[in-house]
């Protein structure tokens, strides 16, 4: 390899590195933290690209990762009754999967791009070595992912309500 292709590897890598910062930065898991906090996550995370109707996330797989949506958008769907359910929408700066990052089960909902999603992703492993290496940051780092958690139950819960024909209502009356 020559020494100007090393160079401009290691300056996309930079670049790289620099924009998945500016993301961990944005995102609401992240912002505020301590910036060798933030640098360590940016370093161990990776990108992935997905087309529209693949599955980021499928039912039942194992779930050991979260991601940050940078562009795209997704939604969030379980089959209920052999019929397929929407539960959330996820736009630009969207996380999801967060709950993967601090514990082991199998994935109980489904993720498909709804259009080209740009995404950055953590692995629980990866995570797991920014609390060892920090581990001052472990309890916030850890209640921010179940605030995370419970405001996705809140809206999920919000969408669902705003797309359900309530008992003695017609689809003109339902909650909105």
């Amino acid at each position: 390899m020559s020494s100007s292709t090393a160079v401009e590897n290691e300056n996309q890598h930079s670049t790289r590195l620099t924009k998945d910062f500016e993301r961990l930065r944005q995102s609401p898991l992240f912002t505020g933290l301590h910036l060798d906090v933030m640098k360590l996550i940016a370093y161990l995370s990776r990108h992935r690209t997905f087309q529209p109707g693949d599955l980021l996330i499928e039912y039942g797989a194992k779930a050991d990762k979260a991601f940050i949506l940078s562009e795209g958008s997704v939604e969030v769907m379980v089959t209920h009754k052999g019929q397929q359910v929407v539960l959330q929408q996820l736009e630009n700066e969207g996380i999801f999967g967060e709950l993967a990052l601090l514990a082991q089960f199998n994935w109980f909902f489904s993720l498909k791009a709804l259009s080209i999603v740009d995404a950055l992703v953590i692995d629980r492993n990866a995570f797991q070595k920014v609390l060892e290496k920090f581990p001052a940051h472990k309890d916030e780092l850890i209640e921010r992912v179940i605030h995370l958690c419970v405001g996705r139950l809140v809206d999920q819960t919000s969408f669902m309500l705003d797309h359900t024909v309530l008992p003695g209502t017609t689809p003109s009356t339902t909650l909105s």
